[in-house]
């Protein structure tokens, strides 16, 4: 707190000085200096008084006036000397009846200069600083200065004390999190809140909770996933040890084939997975009329059915999408959806209440109500109908899951016509 507070207090009071002397420098620069305009102007007046006396009453009493006029202003009269005069070429030139202001080496006042009408002398009148009025005037400036600087330090001091609280709270957090408890939270209250860093800190934390769960989520099931093409392989490398015919060779050296491909694919889908769910795709909207698009597609998306596909369009309308992300999600869908279907795959285009909706359906058994949401988790499979000897990795459903996030969009699962499956993906209608 004690660096943090020199640092906020000198830098306040640097700028605050530094602001003053740049307006005073600006102002006498280039504009006028009051403060000399107006001791020329008193002065002078002086002068003009002054010589009106001399011209009445003569000399003397010019000279008696002059010194009781500088004891009154509590002032320092005196006459420039020779060597003095030939120092300040200015003087050597003044005029009768005129006043010069001239600054001091040393640390005292400036001092006026002034020559009467009559005779040669060149005066000097500069404050007595020894006087009682000018220093009171020294302590009062002091004072006031000194006030200052206890004022803004007294007033910084309770800002930084209010402000280091908000952060020992804040470094809390995050110490928590650092320890492993990603549960925690910054405090959000108003007395609590540093701007909007605390929301900001919480979105953070919410999202360092959600990968790491899902890390941790995904490495518990890559490690389950895996073991069971491993297991096999093991099994068949042991089988090959033994003297067997050629053709059992071949078949278990065919099996490994099959796991290891399997295995390929695995992989293949963890990364697409993870790239998505940690938004490192690049996402390419476009806006594109959706009819036209999917009929252009039609024939790629069938490729993924051993059952007839039934594309189902609908009037004209646009939609801003990224095409590969969409066609990688129709992908998996079908393939799903051939999967299990018994004799047909629909892929219908709907529009409902400034959304598009495309629909994957198929004839096959269905999801449970109570299953649609636990499908979409990584590597969720039913237990039924949809199970582990149907194919797949529990991934297809979760990565276009993540794929309409990246895009706005939504995917629902619901009951079909057919009897089966309903795949809803949900994008909202563009305008254009």
């Amino acid at each position: 707190m004690a660096r943090l507070f020199l640092t906020l207090y000198l830098g306040l009071l640097a700028s605050i000085f530094a602001f003053f002397l740049s307006a005073e420098y600006l102002t006498t620069e280039y504009l006028l200096d009051v403060d000399q305009a107006d001791a020329q102007q008193r002065v002078q007046a002086y002068v003009d008084l002054l010589d009106e006396i001399h011209l009445l009453a003569g000399p003397e009493r010019a000279r008696a006036a002059m010194e009781r006029a500088a004891r009154t202003n509590n002032q320092i009269l005196t006459v420039v000397t020779e060597p003095e005069l030939r120092s300040l070429a200015s003087l050597q030139t003044l005029p009768p009846s005129s006043v010069e202001i001239e600054s001091q080496e040393d640390d005292r006042e400036e001092a006026s200069y002034f020559r009467l009408a009559v005779g040669p002398e060149v005066y000097r009148i500069e404050p007595d600083m020894d006087s009682r009025i000018w220093q009171t005037a020294l302590l009062q400036t002091l004072g006031y200065m000194l006030g200052f600087v206890v004022v803004n330090g007294l007033c910084v001091c309770a800002w930084v004390y209010l402000l280091q609280r908000k952060l020992k709270m804040l470094e809390h957090s995050a110490l928590q999190i650092a320890d492993g408890l990603f549960s925690a939270r910054a405090p959000v209250k108003a007395r609590y809140r540093i701007g909007s860093l605390n929301q900001s800190f919480n979105r953070m934390a919410e999202r360092i909770e959600q990968l790491m769960a899902s890390h941790k989520r995904l490495t518990n099931a890559v490690a389950h996933e895996l073991r069971t093409p491993v297991f096999r392989l093991r099994c068949q490398l042991a089988l090959l040890e033994h003297g067997q015919s050629r053709e059992e060779h071949q078949g278990f050296v065919d099996g490994m084939e099959e796991d290891l491909t399997e295995l390929d694919k695995m992989v293949d889908e963890l990364l697409s997975y993870a790239r998505l769910e940690r938004a490192g795709l690049p996402v390419a909207l476009e806006t594109l009329e959706l009819n036209h698009w999917l009929a252009a597609q039609e024939q790629r998306l069938a490729a993924n059915c051993r059952h007839p596909l039934v594309l189902k369009l609908s009037d004209a309308v646009n939609c801003e999408f990224d095409p590969h992300l969409l066609q990688r999600a129709l992908t998996n869908l079908l393939r799903n959806a051939d999967r299990y279907a018994q004799q047909r795959v629909d892929l219908r285009l709907e529009l409902q209440a400034g959304q598009v909706l495309i629909c994957v359906e198929d004839d096959g058994p269905g999801i449970p109500e109570a299953e649609r949401q636990r499908v979409l988790e990584p590597f969720e499979r039913l237990d039924t109908a949809r199970d582990r000897q149907s194919g797949g990795h529990g991934l297809g459903l979760s990565i276009v899951r993540e794929i309409m996030q990246q895009q706005g969009g939504q995917i629902e699962i619901q009951d079909s016509p057919l009897g089966g499956a309903r795949v809803v993906l949900s994008l909202p209608q563009s305008s254009d």
